[in-house]
C-alpha cells in the first residue's frame, strides 16, 4: 500500500486532529478510537478522515439506537513511544473498541497492551506481521505477506511464468513470514523460486539484483520496494535490457505518481490491489468514492482500507443487543457473522480466533502508459497442501 501523500504543513496537520476530535462528545456517545499518522514519516490521514466521514453518516442518521459515535484520532507521529501513550490515552477515555488505525509501530508496539485491556481493533491498514498474530487486531486490507504469496500465484498461473525470482528488503521482524509466504506458494504449486534474495538493501544501485535476475533468467521479478524505490529499479531495468520480464510489485508501489513516472518505460509491471483497485471506476467503489469526496480526502487504497474498517465495525455495533460496552463489543466481534462487501474478494470476520487473516484475496492491476489498469477478478489465495 502506498506511502500516503504528506500534509503541507504541522498547521494543516494539527487543524485535521482537531476536526477528527470534534463532533458529538456527551457521556452516553459510543467512544471508537483510532491511531493514524496526522504529522511524520508515515501520513495516514486519509484513513481516518473518510472513517469519520463513515461515522458521521451514521450518526446523521441518529446514531446507533440512538447513541452517537465519537470517533477518537490519536496521532502517533511515526514514533514508537508516542504510539504507545496514545493507545494508554484513548484506553483511558473508555473507547468500546480501535477502529480504521493506520499506524505502521501500532501493532508491534501495543498488542499486549491491547489483550492486557481487552481492546479489540478492526485495522484500516496493518502492515506489520504482528498485525496479523494478535487475537485482538483485525486488518481489513491483505497486507503484504499473503500479498506476496497471491502475486507470485498470478505469474506463475496467470502469466506462465515458469523462472520466478524474488528480491526482499527485509524490515526486522519480517523475515520468518515473508519466508512463510515464499513457502506458501511453493506448497501450493509445487515450484519453487529460482532466486530467493532476502539480502536487499532499501537504497543504493539495484543494477547488481538486476543484472543476477538476468544471469538466472528469471521471466518474472516480485521486488517489493517503496514507492522511493520503485522508479530507480525499474529504470535499471529498462537500461538492462529487461522489457521481456514480468515485474511484480507490491502494493506501497500501486500508486498514481509511479505510474505517472515510469509508465513510458516499456516494461510489463505489475502490482497487487488489497482492495477493489481505487483507479477503478467500477459498481464496487461507488459508495467508497461518494464517501471519500464528502469527507475531502485522497482517493486511495488507503481510504479505502479506512472506509471499509469504519463500515465493518458500524455493522457489528448494530448487531449489538443491549448495552455497547467494551466487553459486548469484544463479544460480537468474535461471534460476528461474516460480512460481504463487493471492494474486498471474501466476507470479513473478526472471529475467535487468537491470529486474523480476514483477508485472503487481492486483485493485480497493469501498468500501461501512464495508468494502472484492473486486471481480472479476485486471486484467492487457497490454503497450503
Amino acid at each position: 500500500m502506498r506511502a500516503a501523500t504528506k500534509l503541507g504543513s504541522l498547521a494543516t496537520a494539527a487543524a485535521l486532529a482537531s476536526t477528527l476530535l470534534t463532533g458529538c462528545s456527551s457521556d452516553d456517545s459510543i467512544k471508537i478510537g483510532a491511531i493514524a499518522g496526522l504529522t511524520g514519516s508515515f501520513i495516514t490521514a486519509e484513513v481516518v478522515k473518510t472513517a469519520q466521514r463513515v461515522f458521521d453518516d451514521v450518526n446523521d442518521r441518529g446514531g446507533i439506537g440512538g447513541r452517537k459515535i465519537e470517533f477518537i484520532v490519536k496521532d502517533d507521529t511515526g514514533n514508537p513511544q508516542r504510539t504507545a501513550q496514545v493507545a494508554r490515552e484513548l484506553a483511558d477515555s473508555d473507547i468500546v473498541s480501535m477502529a480504521a488505525s493506520a499506524s505502521f509501530t501500532d501493532c508491534d508496539v501495543n498488542d499486549a497492551f491491547y489483550r492486557q485491556k481487552k481492546i479489540s481493533s478492526v485495522m484500516a491498514v496493518g502492515a506489520s506481521a504482528k498485525c496479523y498474530q494478535s487475537p485482538n487486531i483485525a486488518p481489513v486490507n491483505v497486507g503484504p505477506y499473503t500479498l506476496m504469496t497471491a502475486e507470485l500465484l498470478f505469474a506463475s498461473e496467470t502469466l506462465n511464468d515458469t523462472r520466478l525470482c524474488n528480491f526482499t528488503v527485509v524490515l526486522p521482524g519480517s523475515e520468518d513470514p515473508v519466508k512463510k509466504a515464499l513457502d506458501q506458494w511453493s506448497r501450493i504449486t509445487g515450484k519453487h523460486l529460482v532466486v530467493n534474495d532476502l539480502t536487499v538493501q532499501q537504497s543504493g544501485d539495484p543494477t547488481p539484483y538486476l543484472l543476477r535476475a538476468k544471469q538466472a533468467g528469471c521471466d518474472a521479478i516480485m521486488f517489493n520496494p517503496t514507492e522511493q524505490l520503485v522508479v530507480p529499479f525499474l529504470k535499471a531495468a529498462r537500461t538492462q535490457g529487461m522489457a521481456g520480464t514480468d515485474f511484480l510489485l507490491l502494493a506501497s508501489a500501486y500508486t498514481d505518481s509511479v505510474a505517472k513516472t515510469v509508465g513510458g518505460l516499456g516494461l510489463k509491471v505489475y502490482a497487487g490491489s488489497e482492495f477493489e483497485p481505487f483507479t477503478a471506476d467500477s459498481a464496487a467503489n461507488k459508495d467508497w468514492r461518494d464517501t471519500v469526496a464528502r469527507a475531502k480526502a485522497p482517493a486511495t487504497a488507503f481510504s479505502q482500507g479506512g472506509y471499509l474498517a469504519a463500515k465493518f465495525t458500524v455493522d457489528v455495533l448494530r448487531s449489538i443487543r443491549g448495552d455497547i460496552t467494551r466487553d459486548s463489543v469484544n463479544k460480537a466481534l468474535r461471534a460476528m457473522r461474516p460480512i460481504s462487501d463487493p471492494m474486498v474478494g471474501n466476507p470479513f470476520v473478526f472471529g475467535p480466533e487468537q491470529v486474523h487473516q480476514p483477508s485472503k484475496t487481492c486483485k493485480m492491476v497493469q501498468l500501461q502508459g501512464g495508468t494502472w489498469v484492473p486486471l481480472g477478478d479476485f486471486i484467492t489465495v487457497p490454503a497450503a497442501n
